[in-house]
């Protein structure tokens, strides 16, 4: 078990502490533990947050390990989001804040009554939030989330997001069945995913 007083030297490389932040490389690294997740996922956010997903009870070990074998790819992963200029990394005062999350609402809106006419799903609130990495989300209580830099986005970038969401409310994952419903309406979403992730 863990003490609770101690902080972890590994090879004097990987430091582990129960606040689940990982210094390694110079870098920190958030722990994600999620029930009857059996893999590590390794991911670097738009603003250069890096999260790694493993399972609750995944030894450490492994984590160890996993780490030891992404030096070279968390780097090249770190350059390229400093020399992207992505829209998360904008800093926009409040009153443009402001502005764009009542351009947002309204444009959320429309284009969720034009795609649900094609799937009829219920949903409840609609909320326009400033997230630093995400660009919409959909809740279990039926909620829709979207990033007030939605109206920032192309058209078709933005529909994607939303037409996404909408998707959430049938099937809160990424299975088949989940992506079957995108592709009635976004046809070509494999190719607006990518560009959407180079935004």
């Amino acid at each position: 078990m863990f003490n609770q007083n101690k902080n972890f030297n590994i090879n004097n490389q990987v430091y582990f502490s129960l606040s689940n932040v990982v210094n390694i490389f110079n870098h920190e690294i958030e722990i994600k533990r999620k029930k009857g997740m059996r893999s590590l996922r390794l991911s670097v956010k738009h603003d250069g947050r890096i999260i790694l997903s493993v399972g609750r009870a995944y030894p450490l070990f492994l984590i160890k390990k996993f780490l030891q074998t992404k030096q070279a790819w968390l780097e090249d992963s770190l350059v390229k989001i400093k020399n992207r200029n992505s829209l998360f990394s904008i800093q926009h005062t409040a009153s443009e804040i402001t502005k764009y999350k009542k351009q947002t609402k309204i444009l959320a809106e429309e284009r969720l009554k034009y795609f649900n006419q094609f799937y009829n799903f219920k949903y409840q609130r609609i909320a326009i939030r400033n997230q630093s990495s995400r660009w919409g989300s959909c809740s279990s209580k039926k909620n829709l989330n979207f990033n007030y830099r939605l109206a920032l986005l192309p058209t078709e970038l933005s529909d994607l997001v939303i037409v996404h969401e909408l998707c959430h409310l049938q099937e809160m994952n990424h299975s088949k069945n989940f992506w079957a419903e995108v592709v009635k309406t976004m046809p070509n979403y494999k190719i607006l995913e990518k560009n959407l992730k180079k935004v």
